[in-house]
């Protein structure tokens, strides 16, 4: 048992409130005293570390967590003020060292997967379900669901818009209205292009001013959907700032993200100015890059500009060449430092586009390395032990804390059986859809629990379905 406490400081590059946080508290010299003398500090970029991040999050960023050297949660908190860390940080320290052989044998709880019943099966009913929940939680006076912030739910319009719409014509009107809310309110930046994280208000005004690269390919997805012109636009609008603002033309790639910065888009209520735009997070992680790739690709048939294509191929040839290892999968992060090896979702979205690819391109080597990266998923990743499914990371003998506990996350798992799908209709080899089927199996007994969000297991549930026919 270690003799002083960790703390764990947890915040993307993005996050406004985690810039603050190091500007005013982590910068305050009583504070850095407290700091040095008292704890082992560790700092994590959850964007690098996605299994860190989601879970040591204690529901936002920035994250403070207080830990065991055995990498357990004491307790903690997301932002805070100088003066409340200069409060909060000796008590930790003087409850740890007065509790420290008891907490010895501390295990904070920690995320698990959900037991997979003997015997189970799909859940077949799931789209009829998660359409009359789109009416239920639809927002008819302004767009999107809840009656709360708004921010894009695009697995669920992309259902909606797909085959949910084909069964359930009442849903047509609750796309309509939300993606019109998307184009024209606050969360495109009608200035310089793309989308914000969300919005605060309910009305899809007074948006965070964040932007993040997947969040710009998933709404770019849904307008390249519309034929309207009005979508056309949008999108234009969105290609243009990408690729003047998080596109690595060097190299190939995109860039993670834009800092949020109110006053620099004018919605600070100082009224003051930044002097320049935010700062842009200059990393390439393949899960992204590959999203961004796919919107790309689809951009360059829809809006009739080959230039785009050339662009999602020089990003995902820079993921795999940049990252695969022989037997290991893909890495998370392109380039040069440490990063994670064989994440779930990393190899998941580069198969997908890997996939687009080598349908708009007729290269083999794309569907080659499509199915060696879930080849390695489903040798090195599945859930033998929990009934099914994929972990969401490669367990290794040496993780501490809560890396020790697996986690099946519910979106890339129904990603993950989407894909499968795809390639045992391309490949004809059976055991893809048979890992698939297993794989909806064992998130059906959660799946409604996610509510709207449910909506990725009903995507995969129509790729079964055009699998069977």
């Amino acid at each position: 048992m270690g003799r002083v406490p960790v703390l764990l400081s947890v915040g993307p590059p993005w996050c406004p409130a985690t810039a603050e946080m190091t500007r005013a508290a982590w910068a305050d010299p009583a504070v850095a005293d407290l700091v040095r003398d008292r704890f082992v500090p560790i700092r994590v970029d959850p964007e690098a570390r996605p299994d860190i991040g989601e879970r040591y999050s204690l529901g936002g960023w920035p994250t403070t967590a207080f830990l065991t050297a055995e990498g357990d949660v004491l307790g903690g908190e997301t932002y805070a003020t100088p003066r409340r860390m200069r409060e909060l940080l000796p008590r930790v320290a003087d409850a740890f060292a007065a509790q420290r052989e008891k907490l010895a044998g501390h295990r904070a709880s920690a995320p698990l997967r959900p037991d997979v019943p003997s015997g189970a099966a799909p859940d077949d009913g799931l789209e009829a379900w998660l359409a009359n929940r789109l009416r239920a939680e639809f927002d008819p006076e302004h767009g999107g669901f809840g009656r709360g912030p708004k921010r894009v739910h695009a697995a669920a319009l992309a259902f909606a818009s797909g085959r949910g719409r084909a069964r359930e014509p009442g849903l047509a009107h609750v796309v309509d209205c939300t993606l019109d809310a998307i184009a024209r309110g606050g969360l495109y930046d009608h200035g310089d292009g793309g989308v914000f994280r969300y919005c605060v208000r309910r009305d899809w005004n007074e948006p965070a001013t964040e932007k993040l690269l997947d969040a710009n390919a998933a709404v770019l997805g849904l307008f390249l959907a519309r034929e309207e012109d009005g979508y056309r636009e949008r999108a234009a609008g969105i290609v243009g700032y990408v690729g003047r603002t998080l596109a690595d033309a060097a190299r190939g790639g995109f860039f993670a993200s834009q800092r949020g910065d109110p006053a620099y888009y004018g919605f600070a209520g100082d009224g003051g100015g930044a002097v320049g735009a935010p700062p842009v997070d200059r990393t390439v992680y393949a899960d992204a890059t590959a999203s961004m790739a796919r919107a790309f690709a689809r951009a360059a048939e829809v809006l009739e500009d080959g230039t785009l294509l050339d662009a999602a191929v020089a990003a995902i040839e820079h993921v795999v060449a940049g990252t695969y290892e022989r037997g290991g999968g893909i890495a998370h992060r392109v380039g040069d430092g440490p990063g994670a090896r064989g994440l779930l979702a990393d190899q998941v979205r580069a198969s997908a586009a890997l996939l687009d690819l080598h349908f708009l391109t007729d290269r083999e080597a794309y569907l080659d390395v499509a199915q060696e990266l879930m080849r390695f998923a489903i040798r090195r990743l599945w859930d033998a032990a929990g009934g099914g499914g994929f972990l969401d990371r490669v367990q290794a003998p040496d993780d501490v804390g809560l890396l020790r506990e697996p986690l099946r996350p519910f979106t890339a798992n129904c990603e993950a059986a989407g894909v499968l799908l795809r390639l045992a209709r391309t490949t004809g080899e059976a055991e893809f859809r048979e890992r698939a089927v297993a794989t909806l199996a064992a998130e059906a007994p959660v799946a409604r629990r996610y509510g709207v969000d449910a909506a990725p297991y009903a995507l995969a549930l129509g790729e079964l379905a055009e699998t069977i026919a």
